[in-house]
Protein backbone atom coordinates (compact mmCIF):
# COMPACT_ATOMS: atom_id res chain seq x y z
CA UNK A 1 0.00 0.00 0.00
CA UNK A 2 3.27 2.71 0.78
CA UNK A 3 4.43 2.08 -2.39
CA UNK A 4 1.20 2.30 -4.29
CA UNK A 5 0.53 5.72 -2.48
CA UNK A 6 4.38 6.66 -3.16
CA UNK A 7 3.75 6.00 -6.85
CA UNK A 8 0.45 7.80 -7.38
CA UNK A 9 1.76 11.08 -5.67
CA UNK A 10 4.75 10.58 -7.99
CA UNK A 11 2.02 10.53 -11.20
CA UNK A 12 0.49 13.65 -9.67
CA UNK A 13 3.80 15.43 -9.17
CA UNK A 14 4.27 14.63 -12.87
CA UNK A 15 1.04 15.83 -13.74
CA UNK A 16 1.56 19.21 -12.11
CA UNK A 17 4.67 19.73 -13.18
CA UNK A 18 3.52 18.98 -16.51
CA UNK A 19 0.41 21.25 -16.80
CA UNK A 20 1.44 24.18 -15.45
CA UNK A 21 3.46 24.88 -18.60
CA UNK A 22 3.00 28.73 -19.59
CA UNK A 23 0.55 30.01 -22.35
CA UNK A 24 1.44 31.63 -25.26
CA UNK A 25 3.16 35.13 -24.87
CA UNK A 26 4.98 34.21 -21.58
CA UNK A 27 7.87 35.65 -22.59
CA UNK A 28 10.30 32.13 -22.71
CA UNK A 29 12.33 31.80 -25.69
CA UNK A 30 11.48 29.15 -28.11
CA UNK A 31 14.45 26.40 -26.79
CA UNK A 32 12.34 26.61 -23.17
CA UNK A 33 8.85 26.07 -24.47
CA UNK A 34 9.85 23.17 -26.62
CA UNK A 35 11.58 21.27 -23.26
CA UNK A 36 8.26 19.64 -22.31
CA UNK A 37 8.39 15.92 -22.66
CA UNK A 38 5.80 12.98 -22.80
CA UNK A 39 5.11 12.12 -18.88
CA UNK A 40 5.50 8.68 -18.30
CA UNK A 41 2.22 9.09 -16.10
CA UNK A 42 -1.21 7.80 -17.56
CA UNK A 43 -4.52 9.79 -16.10
CA UNK A 44 -7.30 7.66 -14.52
CA UNK A 45 -9.17 5.65 -17.28
CA UNK A 46 -12.65 5.61 -16.46
CA UNK A 47 -13.59 2.94 -19.22
CA UNK A 48 -10.86 0.91 -20.22
CA UNK A 49 -10.68 -0.67 -23.17
CA UNK A 50 -12.32 -4.52 -24.27
CA UNK A 51 -9.94 -7.10 -25.53
CA UNK A 52 -11.40 -7.92 -29.48
CA UNK A 53 -12.62 -4.44 -29.80
CA UNK A 54 -10.74 -2.78 -32.89
CA UNK A 55 -12.73 1.13 -33.07
CA UNK A 56 -12.30 1.99 -28.91
CA UNK A 57 -13.44 5.30 -27.45
CA UNK A 58 -11.74 5.81 -24.42
CA UNK A 59 -12.37 7.98 -21.41
CA UNK A 60 -9.66 9.86 -19.63
CA UNK A 61 -10.15 13.05 -16.27
CA UNK A 62 -7.56 15.48 -17.51
CA UNK A 63 -5.58 17.57 -14.58
CA UNK A 64 -4.43 19.71 -17.39
CA UNK A 65 -7.62 20.83 -18.37
CA UNK A 66 -8.92 21.71 -14.78
CA UNK A 67 -9.57 25.82 -13.69
CA UNK A 68 -10.25 26.35 -17.64
CA UNK A 69 -12.53 29.67 -17.57
CA UNK A 70 -15.12 28.46 -20.28
CA UNK A 71 -16.59 25.53 -18.49
CA UNK A 72 -15.04 22.53 -20.80
CA UNK A 73 -14.99 19.10 -19.22
CA UNK A 74 -11.79 18.07 -18.41
CA UNK A 75 -13.15 14.20 -19.08
CA UNK A 76 -12.41 14.31 -22.65
CA UNK A 77 -12.42 11.07 -25.15
CA UNK A 78 -9.91 9.35 -27.33
CA UNK A 79 -10.95 7.14 -29.96
CA UNK A 80 -8.06 4.48 -31.39
CA UNK A 81 -8.33 2.36 -34.13
CA UNK A 82 -6.27 -0.70 -34.00
CA UNK A 83 -5.04 -2.26 -36.92
CA UNK A 84 -6.05 -6.20 -37.92
CA UNK A 85 -3.09 -8.14 -36.93
CA UNK A 86 -3.42 -6.50 -33.48
CA UNK A 87 -5.25 -9.25 -31.65
CA UNK A 88 -2.63 -11.76 -33.37
CA UNK A 89 0.40 -11.50 -31.44
CA UNK A 90 2.56 -9.48 -29.08
CA UNK A 91 3.84 -6.65 -31.97
CA UNK A 92 4.15 -3.62 -31.04
CA UNK A 93 2.80 -0.33 -33.63
CA UNK A 94 3.95 2.85 -34.71
CA UNK A 95 1.26 5.27 -33.76
CA UNK A 96 -0.20 8.27 -36.09
CA UNK A 97 -2.42 11.49 -34.25
CA UNK A 98 -5.19 12.85 -35.33
CA UNK A 99 -5.96 16.39 -34.53
CA UNK A 100 -9.29 17.32 -35.65
CA UNK A 101 -10.75 20.70 -37.31
CA UNK A 102 -12.83 23.43 -35.67
CA UNK A 103 -16.36 22.11 -35.56
CA UNK A 104 -15.16 18.70 -36.79
CA UNK A 105 -17.04 16.06 -34.57
CA UNK A 106 -13.94 14.61 -32.51
CA UNK A 107 -13.10 10.78 -33.18
CA UNK A 108 -15.55 11.12 -37.01
CA UNK A 109 -12.88 11.00 -38.63
CA UNK A 110 -10.32 8.48 -37.03
CA UNK A 111 -13.93 6.00 -36.81
CA UNK A 112 -14.54 6.49 -40.66
CA UNK A 113 -11.19 5.80 -41.94
CA UNK A 114 -11.35 2.43 -40.52
CA UNK A 115 -12.37 0.51 -43.55
CA UNK A 116 -9.70 2.66 -45.64
CA UNK A 117 -7.12 1.35 -43.00
CA UNK A 118 -8.24 -1.99 -43.11
CA UNK A 119 -8.32 -2.34 -47.15
CA UNK A 120 -4.72 -0.79 -47.27
CA UNK A 121 -3.36 -2.83 -44.64
CA UNK A 122 -4.48 -5.83 -45.74
CA UNK A 123 -3.11 -5.09 -49.65
CA UNK A 124 0.22 -5.33 -47.55
CA UNK A 125 1.04 -1.51 -46.35
CA UNK A 126 2.49 -1.40 -42.70
CA UNK A 127 0.39 -1.15 -39.61
CA UNK A 128 0.05 1.28 -37.61
CA UNK A 129 -2.65 2.44 -34.82
CA UNK A 130 -4.52 5.43 -35.39
CA UNK A 131 -5.69 7.93 -32.82
CA UNK A 132 -8.08 10.92 -32.18
CA UNK A 133 -8.89 12.87 -29.27
CA UNK A 134 -11.21 15.56 -28.09
CA UNK A 135 -9.35 18.66 -28.86
CA UNK A 136 -12.59 20.95 -28.33
CA UNK A 137 -12.33 24.37 -30.13
CA UNK A 138 -8.81 24.91 -28.39
CA UNK A 139 -6.36 24.99 -31.37
CA UNK A 140 -4.07 22.45 -29.16
CA UNK A 141 -2.63 25.28 -27.38
CA UNK A 142 -2.12 26.56 -24.17
CA UNK A 143 -4.60 29.08 -22.69
CA UNK A 144 -4.90 30.46 -19.27
CA UNK A 145 -8.72 30.30 -20.28
CA UNK A 146 -9.49 27.63 -21.98
CA UNK A 147 -7.12 25.66 -20.79
CA UNK A 148 -3.65 23.77 -21.09
CA UNK A 149 -4.55 21.61 -24.55
CA UNK A 150 -1.27 21.08 -25.87
CA UNK A 151 -0.53 19.64 -21.84
CA UNK A 152 -3.00 17.67 -22.22
CA UNK A 153 -2.35 15.90 -25.24
CA UNK A 154 1.51 15.14 -24.62
CA UNK A 155 1.25 14.35 -20.86
CA UNK A 156 -2.06 12.67 -20.65
CA UNK A 157 -3.15 11.08 -23.86
CA UNK A 158 0.28 10.17 -25.65
CA UNK A 159 0.86 8.47 -22.15
CA UNK A 160 -2.48 6.50 -22.10
CA UNK A 161 -2.38 5.09 -25.49
CA UNK A 162 1.37 4.11 -24.72
CA UNK A 163 0.36 2.66 -21.18
CA UNK A 164 -2.75 0.82 -22.56
CA UNK A 165 -1.60 -0.43 -25.71
CA UNK A 166 1.02 -2.24 -27.68
CA UNK A 167 3.23 0.71 -29.34
CA UNK A 168 6.35 1.38 -30.33
CA UNK A 169 6.79 4.11 -27.38
CA UNK A 170 9.81 6.69 -29.47
CA UNK A 171 8.98 9.51 -31.18
CA UNK A 172 10.78 7.87 -34.26
CA UNK A 173 7.75 5.51 -34.35
CA UNK A 174 4.88 8.52 -33.87
CA UNK A 175 3.30 10.40 -35.97
CA UNK A 176 0.95 13.31 -36.27
CA UNK A 177 -1.32 14.60 -38.40
CA UNK A 178 -4.43 17.02 -38.38
CA UNK A 179 -6.80 19.16 -40.67
CA UNK A 180 -7.60 22.94 -40.94
CA UNK A 181 -7.45 23.82 -37.07
CA UNK A 182 -5.87 20.68 -36.69
CA UNK A 183 -3.94 20.84 -39.63
CA UNK A 184 -2.17 23.98 -37.75
CA UNK A 185 -2.32 21.64 -34.21
CA UNK A 186 -0.03 18.98 -36.05
CA UNK A 187 2.77 21.24 -37.86
CA UNK A 188 2.83 23.95 -34.82
CA UNK A 189 2.96 20.55 -32.29
CA UNK A 190 5.18 18.97 -34.90
CA UNK A 191 7.85 21.91 -35.16
CA UNK A 192 7.97 22.26 -31.34
CA UNK A 193 8.38 18.80 -30.16
CA UNK A 194 10.76 17.03 -32.86
CA UNK A 195 11.63 15.20 -29.71
CA UNK A 196 7.96 13.48 -29.57
CA UNK A 197 7.02 13.47 -33.05
CA UNK A 198 9.29 12.10 -36.27
CA UNK A 199 6.82 13.20 -39.00
CA UNK A 200 3.99 15.52 -39.62
CA UNK A 201 1.26 15.99 -42.47
CA UNK A 202 -0.94 18.77 -42.24
CA UNK A 203 -4.53 19.20 -44.27
CA UNK A 204 -5.65 22.42 -45.03
CA UNK A 205 -3.97 24.00 -42.59
CA UNK A 206 -4.41 27.39 -40.72
CA UNK A 207 -1.13 29.07 -41.72
CA UNK A 208 -1.61 33.10 -42.39
CA UNK A 209 0.99 34.64 -44.39
CA UNK A 210 2.67 37.97 -42.82
CA UNK A 211 -0.18 40.50 -44.76
CA UNK A 212 -2.71 37.59 -44.64
CA UNK A 213 -4.71 38.55 -41.59
CA UNK A 214 -6.98 41.40 -42.61
CA UNK A 215 -8.36 38.77 -45.94
CA UNK A 216 -8.80 36.05 -43.65
CA UNK A 217 -10.80 38.59 -41.05
CA UNK A 218 -13.24 38.46 -43.77
CA UNK A 219 -13.76 35.18 -43.96
CA UNK A 220 -14.16 34.41 -40.48
CA UNK A 221 -16.86 37.55 -40.27
CA UNK A 222 -19.85 35.87 -39.79
CA UNK A 223 -18.17 33.27 -37.71
CA UNK A 224 -18.50 34.44 -34.34
CA UNK A 225 -17.96 30.83 -33.05
CA UNK A 226 -14.34 30.78 -34.71
CA UNK A 227 -13.50 34.31 -33.69
CA UNK A 228 -14.47 34.27 -29.98
CA UNK A 229 -12.24 30.88 -29.56
CA UNK A 230 -9.56 32.12 -31.50
CA UNK A 231 -9.46 35.01 -29.23
CA UNK A 232 -9.60 32.47 -25.93
CA UNK A 233 -6.50 30.90 -27.66
CA UNK A 234 -4.16 33.47 -28.66
CA UNK A 235 -5.19 36.58 -27.30
CA UNK A 236 -6.85 35.64 -23.85
CA UNK A 237 -8.05 38.37 -21.67
CA UNK A 238 -9.99 37.62 -18.54
CA UNK A 239 -11.46 40.51 -18.32
CA UNK A 240 -13.15 40.77 -21.80
CA UNK A 241 -16.57 40.08 -22.73
CA UNK A 242 -15.47 36.77 -24.90
CA UNK A 243 -12.74 36.23 -22.58
CA UNK A 244 -10.62 37.20 -25.41
CA UNK A 245 -9.38 40.23 -27.57
CA UNK A 246 -10.72 40.40 -31.22
CA UNK A 247 -8.32 43.02 -33.20
CA UNK A 248 -10.11 45.76 -35.54
CA UNK A 249 -7.52 46.37 -37.56
CA UNK A 250 -7.72 50.11 -37.15
CA UNK A 251 -3.87 50.84 -36.68
CA UNK A 252 -4.41 52.12 -33.24
CA UNK A 253 -1.44 50.88 -30.44
CA UNK A 254 -3.76 48.89 -28.28
CA UNK A 255 -5.15 47.35 -31.39
CA UNK A 256 -1.69 46.39 -33.28
CA UNK A 257 -0.61 44.64 -30.15
CA UNK A 258 -3.69 42.14 -30.46
CA UNK A 259 -3.12 41.57 -34.26
CA UNK A 260 0.39 40.58 -33.13
CA UNK A 261 -1.52 37.67 -30.40
CA UNK A 262 -3.63 37.02 -33.39
CA UNK A 263 -0.66 36.38 -35.53
CA UNK A 264 1.45 34.44 -32.98
CA UNK A 265 -1.21 31.44 -33.85
CA UNK A 266 -1.85 31.24 -37.64
CA UNK A 267 0.85 33.67 -38.40
CA UNK A 268 4.45 34.16 -37.43
CA UNK A 269 5.46 31.53 -39.90
CA UNK A 270 8.82 32.32 -40.43
CA UNK A 271 10.14 32.77 -36.87
CA UNK A 272 8.98 29.53 -36.03
CA UNK A 273 10.58 27.87 -38.66
CA UNK A 274 13.87 29.31 -37.00
CA UNK A 275 13.06 28.48 -33.82
CA UNK A 276 12.66 25.14 -35.10
CA UNK A 277 15.77 24.99 -36.96
CA UNK A 278 17.14 26.02 -33.84
CA UNK A 279 16.20 23.07 -32.30
CA UNK A 280 19.02 21.28 -34.44
CA UNK A 281 16.20 18.27 -34.16
CA UNK A 282 15.07 17.75 -37.66
CA UNK A 283 11.79 16.14 -38.55
CA UNK A 284 12.26 12.96 -40.74
CA UNK A 285 9.35 14.35 -42.64
CA UNK A 286 6.97 16.86 -43.32
CA UNK A 287 3.88 16.62 -45.64
CA UNK A 288 1.15 19.17 -46.66
CA UNK A 289 -2.18 19.34 -48.48
CA UNK A 290 -4.86 22.00 -49.46
CA UNK A 291 -7.86 21.96 -51.64
CA UNK A 292 -6.98 25.05 -54.55
CA UNK A 293 -10.48 26.02 -54.73
CA UNK A 294 -10.82 26.29 -50.93
CA UNK A 295 -13.07 29.07 -49.57
CA UNK A 296 -10.47 30.20 -47.39
CA UNK A 297 -8.07 31.73 -49.98
CA UNK A 298 -5.53 32.66 -47.44
CA UNK A 299 -5.03 28.58 -46.77
CA UNK A 300 -3.77 27.31 -50.05
CA UNK A 301 -1.56 30.95 -50.26
CA UNK A 302 0.00 30.46 -46.68
CA UNK A 303 0.19 26.13 -46.60
CA UNK A 304 2.44 27.17 -50.53
CA UNK A 305 4.35 29.78 -49.09
CA UNK A 306 5.46 28.24 -45.99
CA UNK A 307 6.05 25.05 -47.83
CA UNK A 308 7.97 27.53 -50.08
CA UNK A 309 9.80 28.71 -47.15
CA UNK A 310 11.07 25.53 -45.73
CA UNK A 311 12.70 24.33 -48.93
CA UNK A 312 14.79 27.97 -49.38
CA UNK A 313 15.93 26.89 -45.86
CA UNK A 314 16.92 23.45 -47.04
CA UNK A 315 13.99 21.28 -45.47
CA UNK A 316 12.68 19.14 -47.79
CA UNK A 317 8.69 19.09 -47.93
CA UNK A 318 6.04 17.26 -49.81
CA UNK A 319 3.28 18.81 -50.61
CA UNK A 320 -0.01 17.53 -52.57
CA UNK A 321 -2.78 20.25 -54.19
CA UNK A 322 -6.39 18.53 -55.08
CA UNK A 323 -9.40 20.46 -57.14
CA UNK A 324 -11.45 21.34 -54.39
CA UNK A 325 -12.59 22.89 -51.03
CA UNK A 326 -12.30 23.12 -47.59
CA UNK A 327 -11.98 19.40 -47.27
CA UNK A 328 -9.81 16.38 -46.44
CA UNK A 329 -8.77 14.98 -49.94
CA UNK A 330 -10.62 11.67 -51.09
CA UNK A 331 -9.48 8.59 -50.37
CA UNK A 332 -6.46 10.71 -48.75
CA UNK A 333 -6.07 8.13 -46.12
CA UNK A 334 -4.89 5.18 -48.68
CA UNK A 335 -2.98 7.52 -51.41
CA UNK A 336 -1.73 10.32 -48.71
CA UNK A 337 -1.53 9.27 -45.06
CA UNK A 338 -0.69 6.00 -45.54
CA UNK A 339 2.38 6.23 -48.16
CA UNK A 340 3.65 8.95 -45.95
CA UNK A 341 3.88 7.43 -42.91
CA UNK A 342 4.87 3.71 -43.84
CA UNK A 343 7.66 5.22 -45.66
CA UNK A 344 8.64 7.55 -42.49
CA UNK A 345 7.72 6.09 -39.45
CA UNK A 346 9.86 2.95 -37.92
CA UNK A 347 7.77 0.40 -37.58
CA UNK A 348 10.11 -2.30 -35.35
CA UNK A 349 11.79 -1.88 -31.64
Amino acid sequence: MRKAALFLFAAALLFAAACSAAAPGDGKTPEAQTQATVSAAAPDVSSPPAAGEYLITASIESKCLEGNLIGASVKRNIYICLPPSYYDGKKSYPVVYYLHGHGEPAGSYVQSSKFELDRAFKAGAKEFIFVGFSGGTSFYVNSPVTGNWEDYFLSEVIPYVDGNFRTIPEAQSRGICGFSMGGFGAINLALLHPDVFCAVYSMSPGLLKDDALPGAMKTWKNDQGFLTNYARAFAPNKEAERLGDVPKLDGTEQDNLIVKKWMSGFGNLKEKMDAYVALNKPLKAIGFSYGTNDAYAWIPEGTQYFSDLLKENGIENTLYTFKGGHMQPLQGVTKLLVPFFNENLVYAN
